[in-house]
């Protein structure tokens, strides 16, 4: 049985017991896209504004979970830098890293959702 997951990530996990009763299941991630992700956003380019853009990108792309390499590719930066930008991020509370192996995997937090989700004021 295939069983999509919100919660597995980047790779599918097998669950099968001894008893000949139970059904094999495979459990992969599913892309996780929420309706406030996208370039054209003015919330994203208030936030750019705000974060600037590497970082506002960066805080978009975590939403489903990327690793430092991982974020280092899609944007053409160093490991380095990432792991700065992911610094301020986490420190403002807007993501989380994990440490997996030697894989750190990087999420945003309600925090950084409820920022994304938040009107822009009208200005006085």
């Amino acid at each position: 049985m295939l069983q999509p997951s919100f919660f597995c990530i980047r790779r599918p996990v097998t669950l099968a017991l001894p008893a000949a009763d139970w059904t094999p299941v495979l459990v992969y991630p599913v892309e996780h896209t929420p309706h406030w992700v996208g370039s054209g956003s003015r919330q994203g380019t208030e936030l750019g504004a705000l974060l600037g853009r590497t970082r506002a990108a960066i805080l978009e792309d975590v939403v489903t979970g990327r690793t430092t390499g991982e974020l280092a590719a899609r944007f053409g930066i160093s490991g380095a830098a990432v792991s700065q930008h992911t610094a301020v991020l986490r420190r403002a509370g807007l993501l989380v890293s994990v440490r997996h192996g030697r894989y750190v995997l990087h999420t945003i937090t309600q925090v950084g959702i409820a920022l994304f989700e938040a009107r822009p004021r009208p200005s006085l």
